[in-house]
Parts: structure tokens; sequence; C-alpha cells
């Protein structure tokens, strides 16, 4: 697949990506990342390496059985570590850190399924994490409380179920990055935790292609709705009736990119864990779930766990005869070096489903 820029955005963009690509190794020093493959190795120690597991008795209709669920995601865990576990995924983790669980719950007709939280949860207080010491989060908690994210408080005492509208002090302000002309500051919940795991849910995106582990960051940043859709997003296009109702214009695949340049999501993500029990692949990202993949996808590289989601929904739609939408933020952040490029992934699959 080569890279490219989405047809019709601004030629302005397009300059602005031919200087950051310019930019080189030492841009890429000076943010922090990794400037080729060697060095992004040792950041990455599985660069371009995906599970994506699947158990098709996971789901009975639209009824998830979690038990199955963390059956699946103990033996992703165990593949994608070679045998290594939890413990192998955050060797640094000391006693009284925080681990931050961010979810997508922007989409309640969609969002991150509890089951998925759950399992992972399990897995931290496995390897020594006690539930105090965890956070579920998203940007709006009243997008939040409409999901059943909640219930997650009974089962794990003292676990924080919160939102970063909901903080009193909301934005941690010392930490300022610059989006494309845009400053904007990183949730202080984020910014407080020492570890990140980033829990997206499978959906397309009517003008982004697809939205999972590089665009839930965008929930990550602004100081609202309207914020984000500034930094996020292009102006509304004249008579384009989606913008003038969302108030906003294309998203910007720069933008979505370069917010995961971020050290405190770059640096402290320890797993991804692509919620692909369902999902959107037509009306999303406010649809909801259209059809069941009963799978995982596992993975520290968020471009390669992207691309996986990508193939999955352009799978989906190709089979219904609906047309492409470009996924341009995913050949941003390779540009970028925030994951491995198409040709050097390695997809390790498991499929648990009984053939009769």
């Amino acid at each position: 697949m080569s890279v490219s820029i989405r047809e019709n955005e601004p030629e302005m963009n397009r300059r602005e990506f031919v200087k950051t690509a310019a930019a080189g190794a030492a841009g890429l020093a000076l943010m922090g990342l990794p400037a080729g493959k060697t060095d992004a190795v040792e950041k990455y120690p599985h660069w371009g390496e995906v599970v994506v597991i699947r158990d098709d008795s996971v789901t009975v209709g639209p009824k998830i059985n979690e038990k199955i669920v963390q059956s699946m995601l103990d033996e992703a865990i165990q593949v994608f570590t070679k045998g290594g576990g939890w413990p192998s995924l955050i060797p640094s983790y000391k006693t009284g850190e925080t681990v931050a669980i961010k979810v997508n719950g922007q989409n309640p007709l969609s969002s991150t399924h509890w089951q998925v939280v759950k399992a992972v949860i399990t897995g931290l207080v496995g390897m020594g994490v006690p539930p105090n010491h965890i956070v579920v989060w998203d940007a709006e908690g009243e997008s939040l409380k409409y999901t059943t994210m909640y219930m997650l408080t009974f089962g794990f005492s003292g676990l924080r179920v919160t939102a970063t509208d909901r903080l009193s002090d909301r934005f941690d302000r010392s930490k300022t990055m610059d989006i494309r002309g845009n400053p904007t500051c990183l949730s202080r919940i984020l910014t407080d935790a020492a570890h990140l795991i980033n829990v997206p849910v499978l959906k397309n995106h009517f003008e982004a292609g697809v939205t999972f582990a590089l665009k839930n960051h965008v929930g990550s940043a602004g100081e609202s709705i309207k914020d984000r859709q500034k930094i996020f997003h292009h102006p509304p296009e004249a008579g384009n009736r989606f913008h003038q109702i969302f108030g906003r214009g294309r998203p910007i695949a720069e933008s979505i990119a370069l917010i995961n340049t971020a050290p405190d999501i770059r640096n402290k993500t320890r797993l991804i864990v692509g919620d692909a029990i369902f999902g959107v692949y037509l009306r999303g990202p406010g649809g909801e779930p259209e059809f069941a993949y009963n799978g995982l996808i596992i993975g520290t590289d968020p471009v390669a766990t992207d691309h996986q989601a990508r193939l999955i929904i352009e799978n989906e739609r190709r089979k219904n005869n609906i047309p492409i939408v470009p996924s341009s933020h995913i050949e941003q952040a390779i540009k970028l070096g925030l994951g491995a490029p198409i040709d050097e992934m390695k997809v390790i699959p498991v499929d648990r489903t009984k053939k009769g």
C-alpha cells in the first residue's frame, strides 16, 4: 500500500506534510521518536507484531461471554509475549504507580465493551497492580455514563472509572504541545499515570476511514469537543451537510498522527487491546454494531494494530460493495516513526473457532 495524502486535502497541507517529512531524523530525535528501525526496535520490543485472536463462541447474538473474552486475552498475551505474560509487558512497574486504561465511550451504541476492559484489569491485578491504582477513562463523562463501564467498580474495589471533564484540574499545562500551530494539553489522567493501556473499539469513520488506537488519543487532548474539532479537523466545507451538523470539517490525518508523538502517550503505552468483538463498517463512528468479528487485536505498535483494524473494516466494506475510505493517518504515523511500515509487520493469527 503506497503512502498517500487524501486527494481533497488542501494543497497547503501537502506542503506542510513534505516539510514535516523533510525534517528527518533530527526532528524525530527532538520528539524522542525513533529515527529508523534500529532505534525504534529498542523502544518497541514488539515492533510491528500483532496477535489477532478470534473465537466465534465469544458471542451469541448481541451477548458477549466474558469468560471467553478473558480466556482469549490470556492466550493472546501468552502468544504475544512468548510466554512472558503481563509482567513482561510492564517490567518497570513499581508499587504505587497508576495504570490508566483509555477506552472509547464517545459512541454509547458502539463503545469499548466492559467485558474486554474487565479482562485487562484482571490481568493487571494478577501481576500485582491493586485496583485502586487503576483508572479507566475517556474524555467526557456525559458519553461514558451511557456505557456499562461504571459497573466495573462493583467487581474491583477502589477502581476508578472517570473522565477528563470530571476532574477539577483537567489538563497538565506544563506539557503543552503544538499540533500544526494549535497548542493543546494532555489529560491530567494520562500525565499522572505511569503506564497506559489503549483499548479502542473496531469502527469505521466515514471520513477518516478507520478509528482505532491512533485516533483514540484524539480524546486524550483538547479542552473541549469544540477545541478538538479545531485541532483535529479542517473548517467545515460549504454545502456539506454533515460538516454543518457536526460543526467541523474533515479530519486532519497529520494531526491525528502527531498527538501520538506526545511522550506521555508514546513512552507510556504498554499494550493495545483492540476490542474487535463487534464492529461497525458503514455508519461509524456513530452507528451501532453491524457485524461480529469475535476477535481481539493485541500489540504495542499502534500502526500495526490500526492497519489490522483497517484491513478488517475494508474487507467488510468490499463484501458489501461499499467504497473504501482512506485511513491516511496510519501512513502519516509511519512517516513519523510511530510504528512499523506495512512490509515489516508480523501478524500472528490465533483462531480458536471450532470447525464442525
